[in-house]
């Protein structure tokens, strides 16, 4: 029916300035997509980039937010 498996859902860590993705299909070479699905993560998303992957396992970098809900939804290709 058109659907990928290769989707999945990330919250950004309050107050910090990097979060973890962990995903078995993540490699070094997967590109990685987001989409914001709260208000907050869209604000956040300005600011949101992969800073480093490795196998099953993406480091995000962003802005420091204390807001608990910066909820993303991604596709990984690769």
């Amino acid at each position: 029916s058109g659907k990928l498996n290769s989707t999945g859902t990330v919250t950004l860590t309050a107050s910090s300035t990097t979060s973890t993705l962990s995903d078995a299909r993540i490699g070094v070479n997967s590109v990685i997509f987001f989409m914001p699905t709260t208000a907050n993560a869209a604000t956040a998303k300005a600011n949101l980039y992969v800073s480093a992957r490795g196998d099953g396992t993406a480091t995000l970098t962003h802005a420091s937010s204390a807001n608990s809900d910066q909820d993303f939804s991604y596709v990984i290709i690769g």
